[in-house]
């Protein structure tokens, strides 16, 4: 049963013969409707500043969810960007493995080819060589021969010096 101070100020009480004093009575009704009045004035005012504390909580608790959100989503962000650049390290590097292979493939290759140019001018210096010996060997041996009819064509020539 909810009273109100106006309620108080203006109840009655019986009379009886030897009853309370009617001043005092009034007295403590005036103390109690003023202490009544006052509660409800400041339970009001506890009632608005909670009111204004809930509102500014909720307010809190919305921060709060954003924040959390906004720190998962850069969680994620972070955790998806660290993702897509191991990814791209690991392609770089594999494009860098093949473009090493490739190079030590073509490295081979001209390995051989050089090898095989060598092979080639060695072949040919040796029948070169063999050509210039031959042609050595065919002008030393005209030489010999004309060297010996040189020799026999002066001793002929000695002789008819002497029969002259």
């Amino acid at each position: 049963m909810k009273i109100t101070p106006l309620e108080i100020r203006g109840y009655q009480f019986k009379k009886s013969f030897k009853g309370y004093d009617v001043q005092e009575v009034e007295k403590l009704k005036g103390l109690a409707s003023d202490t009544l009045e006052e509660m409800i004035k400041a339970n009001a005012i506890l009632d608005e500043r909670l009111k204004e504390a809930n509102e500014r909580l909720a307010e809190h608790i919305a921060t709060e969810k954003t924040l959390k959100d906004a720190i998962t989503t850069a969680h994620s962000m972070g955790e998806d960007l660290k993702n897509s650049a191991r990814k791209e390290a690991e392609l770089m590097i594999a494009e860098a493995r093949l473009q090493a292979e490739e190079i030590i493939r073509q490295a081979h290759s001209r390995s051989r080819e050089l090898q095989e140019e060598i092979l080639r001018l060695r072949k040919q210096r040796a029948e070169i060589e063999f050509s210039i010996k031959a042609i050595l060997d065919y002008h030393m041996s005209i030489l010999t021969i004309e060297s010996d009819e040189s020799r026999k064509a002066d001793s002929e020539s000695e002789k008819l010096k002497f029969f002259k």
